[in-house]
């Protein structure tokens, strides 16, 4: 399917769609599981963490977070085809591997700056929780959001 203004539309309200999951649904499993951690870590070190924040810093941290989850729709749009295997499992192809750069900079970081380690412990677990969790709900959402037009070649 070429990005037709059509198709990026779709991808945009898939990415809506993958966000709400997110934030929604997932973050319900996050508030029982992590948060309190998460919390406890940050509140600890409240040097290094922005605990007040503002509403252009909400903002901020919900666009870079909606770019990344529509990068991954738009680079699970573009291989999909390739892979083998239910939507699901396609979908967890291009998200596990993600979920492990992802994984891998939280190391890094965590390994070469000052910040509590167990932060970005707490950090690593919510990814792992996360990842997953999206890219089961875009194998479910993609084939009804971003139905190929009749007749569209991949």
């Amino acid at each position: 399917m070429k990005f037709t203004p059509v198709v990026i539309l779709k991808l945009f309200v898939l990415t809506v769609m993958l966000n709400l999951v997110r934030y929604v649904v997932i973050g319900f499993v996050e508030e029982i599981v992590i948060f309190e951690k998460l919390g406890a870590a940050m509140a600890a070190s409240p040097s290094y963490f922005n605990l007040e924040f503002t509403t252009a810093d909400w903002v901020t941290s919900y666009l870079y977070n909606f770019v990344m989850w529509l990068m991954l729709t738009v680079f699970f749009h573009k291989t999909h085809p390739f892979l083998r295997g239910s939507m699901i499992l396609k979908s967890l192809k291009v998200y596990v591997p993600t979920l492990v750069v992802f994984l891998s900079i939280s190391a890094i970081f965590m390994n070469h700056y000052s910040h509590p380690k167990d932060f970005y412990l707490y950090i690593m677990l919510d990814a792992v929780l996360v990842f997953p969790l999206v890219a089961v709900a875009n194998g479910l959402l993609y084939p009804f959001l971003v139905r190929p037009e009749p007749g569209a070649a991949s």
